[in-house]
């Protein structure tokens, strides 16, 4: 079997240009991981081409994020070993509690997001609808720069860790089930990581391509194991279990695990303040770096 590959599908919102995108995930990768197992994080770094970046924000935006932007922020997740006192209070002030049941309350009646939704918020349920009604075909060909992505890893025997954050993954979990069931592709990923995701929501859950199928219809059956991070605060997972939202793969035998770690630390501060939803910021977080460095020694499965 070839080299292991990391295939990492962002979130919403326009990113980076590529390049630059890139070299900033990886140097947070690695860091996480270092602070996990800095021997794993040695053997990982020299192996820059184990992490692709499956970037699909140039189709759905006509702009770039500068940056720039993002550079103070990851420069403090690098420095600080951890979260700050007045980072934890934030990420666990009564406000974020009040506005996580809000936004709990809008998931089982979404037109309350016009009512009681921050502006970003609204944004970005919108940007969520615009994926799910396929405007022009974008959803269509967001899905096919990830399924290409997989089949390539496929094709060259290489053992695949695709990880999705926020909407990212969102599709990577349609593109999964659509390539089992309209395709028949018979490739596996070996460790499906969702990262801050609203894979639990009922508002994202009723609208995925196997939605309205029945039985291991409903389901991809090309994860071999599946493990959910939330960070403390996160106002778009809103700690949703997925082990018991998505039991039912494994109840069905389609998977081998389904698991969640909802009490991640982190602490990326920008412009607009501690965003604790921030890919970076995650991304250095040991707990990850651990499940990385875990994944990058495991022997494949025969």
């Amino acid at each position: 079997m070839s080299e292991p590959v990391v295939l990492y599908v962002p979130g919403i919102k326009p990113k980076p240009p590529y390049a630059v995108h890139r070299a900033m995930l990886w140097r947070c990768l690695l860091e996480g991981v270092r602070r996990a197992d800095p021997a794993a994080a040695g053997e990982i770094g020299r192996h820059p081409d184990c992490f692709q970046l499956v970037s699909w924000a140039h189709v759905f935006y006509e702009t770039h994020r500068d940056i720039d932007l993002d550079v103070p922020g990851v420069e403090r997740l690098l420095a600080l070993p951890g979260p700050t006192p007045e980072d934890l209070r934030e990420a666990t002030s009564w406000q974020r509690r009040l506005k996580r049941s809000l936004y709990l309350l809008c998931d089982r009646f979404p037109r309350l997001f016009e009512l009681v939704g921050e502006p970003n918020m609204r944004e970005t349920l919108e940007e969520t609808r615009r994926y799910f009604r396929n405007d022009g075909g974008v959803a269509v060909q967001v899905r096919q720069i990830v399924a290409d992505a997989l089949l390539e890893a496929w094709q060259a025997d290489r053992r695949v860790l695709l990880a999705g954050h926020s909407l990212g993954s969102v599709i990577a979990f349609d593109v999964l089930w659509e390539l089992s069931h309209r395709f028949a592709v018979l490739g596996r990923v070996d460790l499906f990581v969702s990262i801050g995701s609203p894979l639990g929501l009922s508002f994202v859950r009723d609208q995925l391509l196997g939605a309205r199928e029945h039985g291991a219809r409903r389901f991809p059956k090309n994860i071999r194991r599946w493990r959910n991070f939330s960070a403390v605060g996160e106002l778009t997972a809103l700690d949703r279990r997925l082990a018991e939202t998505w039991g039912g793969m494994r109840d069905l035998g389609l998977i081998e695990e389904i698991s969640d770690r909802l009490d991640l630390q982190t602490y990326f501060r920008g412009q607009e303040g501690l965003n604790l939803h921030k890919c970076y910021g995650y991304m250095v977080n040991p707990v990850m770096g651990a499940t990385l460095a875990e994944w990058w020694r495991e022997q494949p499965p025969s």
